[in-house]
């Protein structure tokens, strides 16, 4: 079993690829105090947080807080701890503090309940939160452009992807 990981306010929070387009691997990664952790994470999971979190600040009473620049490319060694299977999002009033749980992906050959899958939790706040959703947004739009037919990533000179050109 991985351990489970949990930072209160990391200084370094996240998303970066590896790779050429068309081939790219996400990462979500953390940092405090010397201590790095990186989890690999799938570019759908990554859009999907990205605008649910952003929804999620938009409902929040008072103006949105300006995070100053921050690191945003990730920190070498990228080596994932585990890879990403659940998400979980939750706004923690009492401390202004956006919690967010990633669980790792167990392998289906396992026998149910054979292990607790690890988990991840990080508290960021809601500045880091927004910096965070503008990246992941960029991060997600760098990609391939979409086919013009079925919305699924087109080869790396927009033409349909290789479904739709069949």
């Amino acid at each position: 079993m991985t351990e489970s990981i949990e930072f209160d306010h990391p200084e370094h929070f996240t998303v970066g690829t590896v790779g050429p387009k068309g081939h790219r691997t996400f990462f979500l990664q953390a940092g405090h105090a010397g201590r790095l952790v990186t989890l690999k994470i799938e570019k759908p999971q990554v859009g999907a947080l990205a605008e649910y979190v952003a929804g999620l600040l938009a409902d929040l009473p008072g103006p949105p807080e300006r995070m100053p620049l921050v690191r945003t490319d990730l920190i070498d060694p990228v080596e994932p701890v585990f890879v990403v299977g659940a998400l979980g999002v939750a706004w923690e009033e009492a401390d202004q503090r956006l919690l967010l749980v990633a669980e790792e992906l167990v392998d289906d050959d396992e026998e149910p309940g054979s292990r607790v899958p690890a988990n991840a939790r990080f508290r960021i706040s809601r500045a880091r939160a927004g910096a965070f959703v503008e990246h992941a947004r960029s991060i997600v739009a760098a990609g391939r452009p979409p086919c013009r037919v079925c919305g699924r990533p087109a080869d790396l000179q927009g033409v349909l992807c290789v479904a739709c050109a069949n």
